[in-house]
């Protein structure tokens, strides 16, 4: 038999579950306690006149004992239709009061020389017997009528177990109406959850009456809240990107058309195919970094696996020797440093992306002339790369812009897909780090990258 999967069942059960052993252990132990009420004071008393007609026997003859037997037998108490026998070692009978019932006279006396107790006989006629072991053999052996506390015991046990069953039934009931309560503040959630599309995110769960439900609704507001961020971000980059491809498209077929249109000579042909593979590399390197920036996003393009290991100085290295070529043919001054030794955890070739484009970013939007330096080292405990251009800098309106998507500072007129610096900073954010910009404007710009320092001994 399958668990109920519903958690108003699940609650029920377990706390009918508790309820029940607990009432089922008040109800045996309230037996227990009446029968010990009931039982205790007439086994005293029982025990008591077989102990007296046990002492008569050992010190007086067998005349006394037989009238002691037939005055302690006329007596009414300890209860109704009183039974007396006393045997000898040998088993014989020395005196007796009333007629033994063949259930009791049947009885084998107990083979230990201690008390012992015992109900005797059903119906309408049974018996309390104590069996009393004399001193020097023999027993004593008084028996009382006892229909009256059977009878009540009887009682007893049909109103506890009924109280019991009564009680364990209304705690049944209150656990499920409680359950109820409690399971019907999750239903109305999960119906008013139900009712929110994607393009309502911007509506909210009301608040609840349970601490514990409520809790519950503003952690889910607050997940409403990121997704309704995430939706707009992904609409506003879905609108960017849709326009940001569609320039390089339009500008290329216009071209294309203009070409085959107009132009009449190779060299026409030609300024128009050269202008054609412009448009063409600039919408290549526009799919690239929007795959990369998704890539990165998702987690999927080289995320750190933590056991690869980075050498700053070797990547700066590669990084300046690769675009060595591009300052010279610019005229441009161009400088690296790195301290030997400066190791992070990540991927190496987003690392290298991450410096690569903020070197081109340098060389793209500051003149020739501009001196370009690469510099690698620590910084309170953390490992950076510092790119610094002695550029026209940047005003302070478009230094938290600059890292958007799509967005460019003021002025700007070289091309570019407007990613490169957002690219930058969610590789760097993730890689456990973050990008600094400073820039005075007229005197130039620095950006610093802060990445996690790998500790000593890492990877050995």
């Amino acid at each position: 038999m399958r668990a109920p999967r519903s958690l108003r069942w699940q609650l029920m059960l377990v706390f009918t579950g508790i309820a029940a052993v607990v009432v089922v252990a008040a109800a045996v132990g309230m037996l227990i306690l009446i029968e010990q009420a009931v039982w205790g004071p007439l086994d005293a008393a029982i025990e008591e006149e077989a102990e007296t007609l046990a002492r008569i026997r050992n010190i007086a003859p067998v005349e006394d004992l037989q009238r002691a037997v037939a005055n302690v037998g006329s007596e009414a108490a300890p209860g109704p239709g009183k039974l007396i026998r006393v045997t000898a070692a040998g088993g014989e009978t020395l005196a007796e009061a009333g007629r033994m019932p063949p259930e009791i006279a049947g009885l084998v006396p107990p083979l230990e020389a201690t008390t012992h107790y015992a109900t005797v006989g059903g119906g309408r006629d049974p018996y309390r017997v104590v069996w009393y072991a004399v001193e020097g053999g023999g027993w004593s052996e008084v028996a009382v009528r006892i229909g009256a506390q059977v009878g009540l015991l009887r009682r007893a046990r049909f109103a506890i177990i009924g109280g019991a069953t009564g009680l364990l039934a209304t705690l049944a009931m209150l656990a499920w109406a409680m359950t109820s309560r409690a399971t019907s503040e999750l239903a109305r959630v999960a119906a008013e959850l139900e009712t929110i599309e994607a393009g309502s995110l911007d509506r909210r769960l009301v608040p609840r009456r349970t601490t514990e439900v409520d809790r519950l609704a503003t952690v889910l507001n607050r997940l409403l809240g990121r997704l309704e961020a995430a939706m707009g971000h992904l609409r506003r980059f879905t609108a960017d990107a849709a326009h940001e491809l569609r320039t390089p498209v339009t500008a290329l077929r216009a071209r294309l058309e203009v070409t085959i249109g107009r132009a009449h000579s190779p060299e026409a042909y030609r300024e128009g195919l050269l202008d054609a593979l412009e448009q063409t590399e600039r919408l290549g390197r526009l799919t690239e970094d929007l795959l990369t920036l998704s890539a990165v996003e998702a987690g999927t393009a080289g995320v750190p696996s933590g056991d690869e290991t980075v050498q700053l100085d070797d990547l700066v290295r590669e990084v300046a020797e690769s675009l060595e070529p591009v300052a010279q043919e610019q005229g441009r001054p161009f400088t690296w440093k790195a301290s030997t030794g400066v190791g992070v955890r990540g991927s190496s070739s987003l690392l290298k992306r991450l410096v690569l484009n903020l070197v081109d970013n340098a060389f793209r939007h500051t003149p020739p002339t501009a001196e370009v330096s690469v510099t690698a080292g620590t910084r309170d405990g953390s490992a950076t790369v510092e790119v610094t251009d002695r550029g026209p800098g940047i005003v302070a309106a478009d230094r938290t812009l600059v890292f958007e998507r799509f967005r460019r500072g003021r002025g700007v007129t070289t091309a570019g897909s407007g990613l490169g610096l957002a690219l930058c900073q969610e590789i760097a954010a993730r890689h456990g780090g973050q990008i600094a910009l400073d820039s005075v404007p007229g005197r130039g710009t620095t950006v610093t990258v802060i990445l996690p320092i790998m500790g000593p001994g890492f990877g050995a």
